[in-house]
């Protein structure tokens, strides 16, 4: 018992920082792609996107911020720290799925975690100067399910021997798919390049109201076309009145998951996510008042990502069963 209990205490730091090193991975993403998109250009926000008018209209950017100082550093940075999360995820399937006896809901998740890491791999040698928004989802929606399953796994390895509470694990369910969808509308906001298409959420559904909600900017299988680059897109409009109608479903909903898990006595998991629903909330309202400044889009991102950690530990939180033959259930 004593070598099950060193092998999980292993995993779980395996996973911990296999999950510290996809928040570094999503944040870098994030600088890369929100600077290459146009945030923190200068002059702001005259500039906003207007590498890719010219793209568009084929003609040169020398000014072209993908090209960057900042932005070569944050590429190394980002390769750098996905390969070591790339080794340690190897490691975690080695240590899970060819050692006895095997975890099995931890092989299933190392198995799957290495599976994304290569496909995120590959989908990176396809994504410097892609223009498809696919690209950018895939990559965005990879790194933030890996950070899920990373804390999953850490959190199984805990205490595999618990049971999920169903009051808080379906909430927490329903959260977690909100959030996935709530990060798959930013990531196609910034990749058509909507992200000042409106001010503000009464006045993006006014606007998405008066065009008719056109909602061609939801493919993510079509390259923006140059009038989806204007300001007044009716595509882009109704993109962001989606995003930000969104986001007021998925915090209601973390809400109720918080309150839920504080009568059920996670009140450290409550705490951490009501934290981190009221930073998101927050620093995405700074944002949209402030005309999206990178730094605090950034922070957004990272806080996303927070929340989305502190939401997935709730999923398998945590009723013990009674009795001595639970143990024998995680193992294969």
């Amino acid at each position: 018992m004593n070598d099950t209990h060193r092998r999980l205490a292993w995993i779980r730091r395996l996973a911990i920082g296999c999950a510290i090193g996809m928040v570094f991975t999503i944040v870098l993403s994030a600088y890369m792609r929100l600077s290459q998109a146009g945030l923190g250009c200068e002059p702001w926000p005259a500039c906003y996107a207007q590498a890719a008018r010219d793209a568009a209209a084929g003609t040169s950017h020398p000014g072209s911020i993908g090209v960057g100082v900042g932005v070569a550093a944050a590429r190394l940075a980002h390769r750098v720290v996905a390969s070591v999360v790339l080794i340690l995820v190897i490691t975690l399937v080695l240590s899970t799925c060819f050692t006895r006896p095997r975890f099995t809901p931890a092989a299933a998740l190392s198995a799957t975690l290495l599976m994304l890491a290569l496909g995120l791999a590959v989908l990176g040698v396809m994504t410097p100067g892609a223009r498809l928004p696919a690209v950018v989802l895939g990559n965005l929606l990879g790194g933030f399910l890996m950070l899920a399953l990373s804390v999953r796994l850490a959190s199984w390895s805990t205490n595999p021997q618990a049971e999920a509470d169903p009051s808080i694990g379906h909430w927490a369910r329903a959260s977690a798919a909100l959030l996935t969808v709530q990060v798959a509308l930013g990531a196609l906001v910034s990749s058509t390049h909507a992200a000042l298409s409106c001010d503000g959420w009464s006045a993006c559904l006014a606007s998405a109201n008066h065009t008719g909600w056109d909602l061609r900017a939801l493919n993510p299988w079509q390259v923006p076309s140059p009038s989806a680059l204007l300001r007044t897109d009716p595509a882009a409009v109704a993109l962001q009145a989606v995003h930000r109608t969104s986001a007021l479903l998925t915090a209601a909903c973390v809400a109720v998951l918080a309150l839920q898990a504080w009568r059920r006595d996670r009140r450290a998991d409550a705490v951490a996510v009501a934290a981190a629903t009221a930073g998101v909330v927050s620093v995405g309202w700074l944002s949209a008042v402030h005309r999206l400044p990178i730094a605090t889009v950034l922070l957004h991102n990272l806080l996303a990502a927070v929340l989305l950690a502190a939401v997935v530990r709730l999923i398998g939180k945590r009723r013990r069963r009674s009795g001595t033959d639970q143990s024998n259930r995680v193992l294969a």
